[in-house]
């Protein structure tokens, strides 16, 4: 079974560390929601393979992990978290 949401007002934020150790986090707006995936809607590349945790309202969101597409679109990347 398939869920759909709408993109919101609310922030929704990934994070993730980066190759260098560091912990990067941004924005993002979610597309998508699906038992086995999320899309989401972020402002900068982030690399393939890459575990990121996905917050909202300044509750961690389970679900998905990892980086498993990544899409150019305009301005903005489409992530799709499997």
């Amino acid at each position: 079974m398939t869920y759909s949401a709408r993109p919101s007002a609310e922030s929704v934020r990934i994070a993730w560390v980066d190759e260098s150790g560091q912990v990067r986090c941004m924005p993002g707006r979610c597309i998508d929601v699906s038992a086995r995936r999320i899309h989401l809607e972020v402002p900068q590349r982030v690399p393939l393979k890459t575990h990121v945790m996905l917050s909202a309202n300044g509750k961690s969101i389970p679900g998905p992990s990892a980086v498993k597409y990544l899409t150019k679109c305009d301005t903005k990347f489409i992530l799709v978290l499997e």
